[in-house]
């Protein structure tokens, strides 16, 4: 009984000791109608030019947002830690957008009133793994500890 309470106690820590690794971040989600389902790009491109930035953050943080230099202070929900600023309507131009809360930040040139270039092709991502791939491995890693510990131990007769 000792060994099923202290095997458990070790998955319960390890689980807890790593949600604080996944506690809200800054997440750009929408840019317009666009999703952009998290991805940090270096440049986004917009045809529409009335643009409203949605995101998520730390509930009821400041998210600050700067728009070719000019800066803004808005409030997340207490709620569910979503955001939304809109940025009007925009010139038919390149425009630097930095979005930022506490120590976290994503700059971007969001391209409006022309499409993503032809040639560009649909997926730019590295061969790295995206986000949230440490939270598979911090729990298989204590299964792991569970069954090394009861598979090394030797049964008492």
């Amino acid at each position: 009984m000792n060994r099923i309470l202290s095997s458990l106690l070790m998955l319960f820590l390890t689980l807890f000791i790593a949600l604080p690794v996944f506690a809200d971040t800054l997440v750009l989600t929408h840019i317009g109608a666009m999703e952009t389902k998290g991805v940090k790009y270096n440049q986004w491109w917009y045809e529409p030019q009335r643009v409203v930035l949605k995101g998520t953050g730390s509930k009821g943080a400041n998210i600050d947002v700067t728009l070719d230099g000019k800066f803004n202070t808005i409030k997340s929900s207490v709620d569910d830690g979503k955001w939304s600023y809109d940025l009007g309507t925009l010139d038919i131009a390149d425009h630097s957008i930095v979005v930022g809360s506490g120590g976290e930040s994503y700059s971007f040139v969001l391209t409006v009133g022309s499409p993503r270039p032809a040639d560009m092709k649909g997926d730019t991502k590295g061969g790295l793994p995206e986000a949230g791939v440490l939270f598979p491995i911090i729990v298989l890693t204590g299964l792991a500890g569970i069954l090394i510990y009861f598979g090394f131990k030797r049964s008492e007769a």
